[in-house]
């Protein structure tokens, strides 16, 4: 197994001691993508950054969520701020593999790990989420869905990290639903988040986001901008349910098939429309 050389406690301390570390090296949060993928024999040196406090809690400002890199899935499920305001991702947490695996991923790996099928990073896009990254010093942020190159592949610099999310606080309505191979405890085959602002019955803004259905998590645009303006009701789920299914390029693979998968972002989304209307 590769070696923890570093445990810093604050991004100050890390950046100081990263000069002292070999050039080969990974970041180490919760663990459970990079251990899984760790081989015997590996010369990689791990950086523990599940410490660093500035990635650590869940805040909220009079205009904003903000949560750490470093929180935990299971603390997305016990976050009164998560339950109030971001209901597509508070949906997100019981779909996210299995309790064990929540109590220790935590939602910047989730992003790292650049996964087609990220339950949190899907519910995240939803919410409308804005990425937050620091290199020494210096922090940028970026639209969530902007921060994805393809399977495996984001627009990390070398060392920099993911420090926290920042989600809009706006009264809404949200759902996250996950097709898999059982209804718990699987990777999906297709998965929909879906965040509304209404007036009324009336749709002010539509957010919705899919997984497992292209390279990256993707925003359903057209979808979205459909809904926008039209009343939430059964006709007008029916027709973006139809749309959505424009919008996706799902693959053919060992869970499912293209076709299939496509199929059911309509049948997920029409769900989820339906599921909001009081």
């Amino acid at each position: 197994m590769p070696s923890t050389i570093l445990q810093p406690r604050s991004l100050k301390e890390l950046w100081r001691a990263l000069p002292s570390v070999g050039a080969s090296r990974k970041y180490l949060a919760g663990g459970t993508d990079l251990v899984a993928r760790s081989g015997a024999g590996g010369r990689e040196l791990w950086v523990d950054i599940s410490g660093v406090r500035e990635l650590l809690g869940i805040k909220e400002t009079t205009a904003s969520v903000i949560i750490g890199a470093g929180v935990k899935i299971a603390e997305l499920g016990r976050s009164e701020a998560v339950r109030r305001w971001l209901p597509a991702l508070h949906a997100a947490v019981p779909h996210f593999a299995s309790p064990p695996i929540r109590n220790m991923a935590t939602v910047g790996g989730n992003a790292a790990n650049a996964s087609p099928c990220a339950d949190a990073v899907c519910a995240l896009c939803a919410e409308g989420a804005r990425i937050r990254l620091e290199l020494k010093g210096a922090r940028r942020q970026l639209p969530l869905p902007e921060f994805f190159r393809g399977p495996g592949k984001t627009a990390l610099r070398k060392d920099e990290l993911i420090t926290a999310f920042e989600i809009p606080k706006r009264p809404r309505r949200g759902a996250y639903l996950k097709l898999g191979p059982r209804a718990y405890f699987g990777i999906s085959k297709a998965a929909v988040g879906v965040v509304l602002e209404l007036d009324g019955a009336v749709i002010r803004s539509a957010s919705i986001a899919l997984a497992s259905v292209a390279p990256v998590s993707l925003p359903a645009v057209r979808t979205s901008a459909y809904l926008k303006g039209r009343a939430l009701n059964a006709e007008n789920a029916r027709t973006a349910a139809a749309l959505v299914k424009t919008e996706v390029s799902p693959i053919t693979d060992l869970r499912s098939e293209a076709e299939y998968r496509r199929e059911m972002c309509g049948v997920l989304l029409e769900r989820a429309l339906n599921g909001m209307k009081r």
